[in-house]
């Protein structure tokens, strides 16, 4: 029987009601030719989560969950940015802000995007909340979605957020702490602790494919 201290004892997914949330894995973040690497950001810990993404991703797919693929896009002619008496964050740092609509930047990382297709949902967002002026709430009650296993870049960021926004909306969430990553460990680390403390459970990949498995034979077995 699979147990992990942040569950319940004898805890098995409701497949039809979990969904794998996949967040921002676009060359802008995770490629060294992307708009971070190209400005001397560290994006190799984001590269890192390609493996286990797409290892989840997989894994979900052969037990029938649902995954869901956030875009973060940036329009070049954003006029609220102008609108900051303070420097917004996406012209801190660099040339610019990254995954510009339209551009290489903005696309899936090569290694996912034989995974990118249906029956994955994509969801297009312009902040970092996956959940913030977007379709996806939406699509989650439509789909009796109750369980989200969250995955992605970057774990400050948009993964913190979106993160956030999830539990505050009552869905029960678990957290893939080494298929998430951002430039820097320390802050990683102390993102997963708060969100191992507050927001969800924290998991390691293999241990969240050991739990669809476990769920998916338990769920042949009632059929």
């Amino acid at each position: 029987m699979f147990t992990h201290p942040q569950l319940p004892k004898g805890y098995l997914l409701n497949l039809k009601q979990t969904a794998l949330l996949v967040i921002d894995m676009q060359n802008g973040f995770c490629s060294p030719k992307g708009s971070l690497g190209s400005n001397g950001v560290d994006v190799s810990m984001m590269q890192a989560t390609i493996k286990p993404v797409s290892e989840l991703i997989e894994a979900g797919r052969t037990a029938g969950i649902l995954d869901i693929w956030t875009i973060q896009e940036h329009y070049p002619d954003d006029i609220t940015r102008r609108r900051h008496r303070i420097v917004p964050h996406t012209l801190r740092y660099g040339s610019g802000p990254a995954a510009l609509i339209g551009t290489w930047d903005a696309e899936i990382v090569d290694e996912l995007k034989p995974l990118f297709h249906p029956p994955a949902e994509v969801i297009r967002k312009h902040r970092f909340s996956a959940f913030f002026d977007t379709r996806l709430d939406t699509l989650l009650r439509i789909k009796d979605i109750k369980t989200l296993i969250v995955c992605g870049v970057s774990t400050t960021l948009c993964v913190e957020t979106t993160i956030r926004d999830a539990y505050q909306r009552d869905y029960d969430v678990i957290i893939a702490t080494d298929a998430i990553a951002t430039d820097s460990d320390e802050a990683h680390q102390a993102s997963m602790r708060i969100a191992a403390k507050y927001f969800g459970a924290c998991m390691k990949t293999s241990e969240i494919i050991e739990l669809i498995e476990e769920s998916r034979s338990a769920a042949v077995a009632v059929e």
